[in-house]
């Protein structure tokens, strides 16, 4: 039997002293952000019930769930988002707190990954929700609250790509397809695989109208700027619910871009998340130096209802580990360089040497008792550290 003491598990990592330094300080630096625009941070338990995160409009499929069992035979989830434990807290402990709710978190969460992608399983996500408000004025404030904190951290050359969740459900709804059909037809068109989406129209052409199916095949080829608004209101132009999503995309776009953030947005139309969950203006956001999407987020007006009183919200979940990942590719990661000394006191006189510790800290130096009794050994080790070396 292998003995895995010495080892971790998979998709995990150990984080050490200059990594443990730049993440903690940008987690710092996001925390500032949201904290001086108005929101309140929040933590949830590490472990919740399994039914957190088994509704109606669950953000992850139950395998990619790490589940236990409690002494009392009840099903147990390590968390795997922050945004459904944020709405069970609105929804039950927060129900009577000034409305609109302004929440930020910094936490990990835990999702089964395969080992092959090369994603860790624990993944440090830091984010706002806004609830309580509806119309597009709070969608747009989360997103500029995003781009801001990605600023803020160092990164410059990202896009916020904006969507909207009610387009694939205006092009689909009312359309005989069972779930894994519909499921096939969402995921071939937000990863832009058009073979299989092609294939997937071709089965299912006498279910659909002429123009629905025009616009479905055309929908993961419409990115890009503003111009994409009008080539996608030309392919709707019978779709009154489809024309509304595409006026909301527009109006976030033009109030992004009135206070000078327009260079980081783009349109992606094809961006179709899970179905349920979200219900409006959706978005990601992606840098070079980082595979995946950075940051990602929307409105879920339905998921705090299965906690309690229903509230419209938005908000979005950023990737701390992905933003030192490409500060890192992009050579913008460097902690902070502090003088350090070794204050040697050669076992006695243990209370001059912290004064004198304490005087240098004071003065924003780090300084280190010597553990040595023997002056050359505290001086080699002061030469291996790079430390400056007193004596008392």
């Amino acid at each position: 039997m292998t003995n895995w003491k010495k080892y971790i598990p998979e998709g995990t990592k150990d984080i050490l002293f200059n990594e443990c330094a730049e993440k903690v300080k940008i987690e710092n630096i996001l925390k500032k952000i949201y904290i001086q625009s108005g929101f309140m941070e929040v933590k949830s338990p590490t472990l919740e019930f399994y039914d957190v995160f088994n509704g109606e409009n669950a953000t992850l499929p139950q395998e990619k769930i790490y589940k236990l069992i409690d002494n009392q035979g009840r099903i147990l989830a390590l968390r795997a988002d922050m945004t459904t434990p944020i709405a069970r807290i609105a929804g039950t402990k927060l129900k009577e707190v000034v409305h609109p709710l302004r929440l930020c978190y910094t936490s990990n969460v835990y999702r089964v990954s395969e080992s092959l992608n090369g994603k860790n399983s624990e993944i440090t996500q830091s984010g706002i929700e806004i609830i309580g408000i509806e119309g597009i004025g709070g969608d747009a404030e989360v997103i500029v609250t995003g781009i801001k904190a990605l600023l803020s951290c160092g990164l410059e050359n990202f896009k916020i790509e904006l969507g909207h969740a009610e387009l694939f459900k205006a092009l689909v709804d009312g359309v005989d397809l069972d779930y894994e059909e519909r499921e096939k037809l969402r995921k071939s068109i937000n990863n832009k695989n058009f073979t299989a989406l092609n294939n997937i129209l071709l089965e299912n052409k006498d279910k659909f109208e002429e123009s629905s199916l025009k616009s479905l095949e055309e929908l993961p080829k419409l990115f890009g700027g503003m111009e994409v608004i009008e080539r996608a209101s030309h392919l709707m132009e019978d779709n009154k619910r489809a024309l509304k999503a595409l006026e909301s995309i527009k109006k976030v776009y033009e109030i992004v871009r009135s206070i000078g953030f327009e260079k980081y947005l783009a349109l992606d139309l094809g961006m179709v998340h899970n179905i349920d969950y979200y219900t409006g203006i959706i978005f990601r956001g992606y840098t070079h130096g980082f595979g995946g999407n950075i940051l990602s987020g929307g409105r879920y007006d339905n998921l705090i209802a299965q906690f309690g009183d229903g509230q419209p919200a938005t908000g979005f979940a950023m990737d701390v580990d992905g933003i030192i990942t490409s500060l890192e590719e992009n050579g913008q990661l460097c902690c902070e360089k502090n003088t350090k000394v070794l204050v040697y006191y050669g076992g006695e006189n243990f209370g001059k040497a912290y004064e004198k510790a304490e005087s240098l800290r004071k003065q924003g130096i780090v300084a280190e008792l010597s553990p040595f009794r023997d002056e050359s050994e505290a001086i080699e080790y002061a030469e291996k550290k790079n430390m400056e070396f007193t004596k008392i």
